[in-house]
């Protein structure tokens, strides 16, 4: 019996030609015409991977769905935890960098850009958004609807966090478990709470974790 696994890879490799996007479990996939996979040499990216500290079953699929002609840049070996949902708007672009992992349920949905560096420790139940996905008038004016999300180098984000558009995280950051961050943290800070506040400065966290691509 061929697992629906097997299968889903099957067709990722059919429709955007390339290895470097894998995935594991029963894991739902739409994928629309122009969708690419931008991937540097060696580089995978594995979604649904099952080793987590979270109450979730191994076996709880991920939803993966990259719409017309967005794009998926894989710089390296990064992993995604089971039960994650990864949705890519018309045009968007995902870019996730080397050595990075997301926990189990990360839900990560781009309408203009969302860009992840690499050695980033990301825990379970994390959102990031780069759009309100709604128009909104404010004070007679428009505003602006998405923006982009930016995740530097070496950044630890604790569970239950919240990301939203135009945020901006410096390398070597650190986001408490449950904030909501709603702007920009410096490199070399620690910020928590909701909104989230700067608590520490002058921190650097040791990411000293090496995926290996499975």
């Amino acid at each position: 019996m061929v697992s629906k696994s097997c299968l889903n890879n099957f067709l990722l490799r059919l429709l955007l030609k390339t290895r470097a996007l894998e995935v594991k479990g029963r894991s739902t996939i739409r994928i629309k015409k122009g969708a690419k996979v931008v991937a540097a040499p060696q580089s995978k990216l594995l979604v649904g991977y099952g080793d987590s500290a979270t109450a979730t079953f191994k076996h709880s699929g991920c939803n993966i769905e990259l719409l017309a002609n967005s794009t998926l840049v894989i710089r390296g070996c990064s992993w995604i935890g089971y039960s994650s949902m990864l949705r890519l708007e018309p045009e968007a672009t995902l870019e996730i960098g080397n050595n990075t992992y997301l926990a189990a349920n990360a839900h990560l949905r781009a309408e203009k850009s969302i860009r992840i560096g690499e050695n980033c420790a990301i825990s379970w139940n994390v959102t990031v958004l780069d759009s309100d996905f709604h128009d909104l008038e404010v004070n007679g004016e428009v505003v602006p609807r998405s923006a982009e999300v930016c995740i530097g180098n070496n950044v630890w984000i604790g569970n239950n966090v919240i990301i939203l558009k135009g945020v901006k995280i410096g390398d070597y950051a650190v986001v408490g478990a449950g904030s909501v961050v709603t702007r920009d943290v410096p490199s070399c800070s620690a910020v928590a709470g909701n909104p989230a506040k700067i608590i520490k400065t002058n921190v650097k966290p040791l990411n000293r974790q090496k995926l290996q691509s499975l």
